[in-house]
């Protein structure tokens, strides 16, 4: 059986790093994950990383920085102060890839980014490069 996921989102929030027993540093965060097959369908996920992945997320990576996370999904189950049986879910992040920076995650690096790209000379061996290639949907194999 497996036990994983992969997420690519924006961070929702800016970050704090917390250390625990043992030195340990925590880092808890929520990303936003937008659904491909339905416009303004957002979803969230509280993610929790351990030390230097938790360290570097932190200082290379703010709130609405764009992160592609993978892990192990864990679900604990306990029984609250009234007696009654709660369950979390917990995503555990084993690895943490840095999409853009901190500074990029704001609107103005963003359009800069957007204009030094649309800049660049299109690929000679790239045929939608310009856009003009003519597609048929019906020859896509997915």
């Amino acid at each position: 059986m497996t036990n994983v996921f992969a997420f690519t989102g924006r961070i929702t929030k800016d970050l704090e790093v917390k250390e625990v027993s043992n030195n340990t540093k925590v880092l808890n965060f929520s990303i936003a994950v937008d659904n491909p097959y339905k416009k303004d369908d957002v979803s969230f996920f509280d993610i929790v990383a351990f030390g230097n992945k938790a360290e570097n997320t932190a200082k290379y990576c703010g709130k609405g920085s764009k992160v592609a996370v993978d892990g192990t999904v864990k679900q604990e189950r306990f029984t609250d102060k009234e007696d009654n049986n709660r369950s979390v879910v917990r995503f555990n992040a084993n690895n943490i890839e840095f999409l853009d920076s901190k500074g990029q995650s704001n609107g103005q690096s963003q359009q800069q980014n957007g204009q030094a790209k649309s800049q660049q000379a299109p690929a000679k061996d790239n045929p939608f490069a310009n856009g003009n290639a003519d597609i048929d949907p019906d020859d896509l194999p997915f």
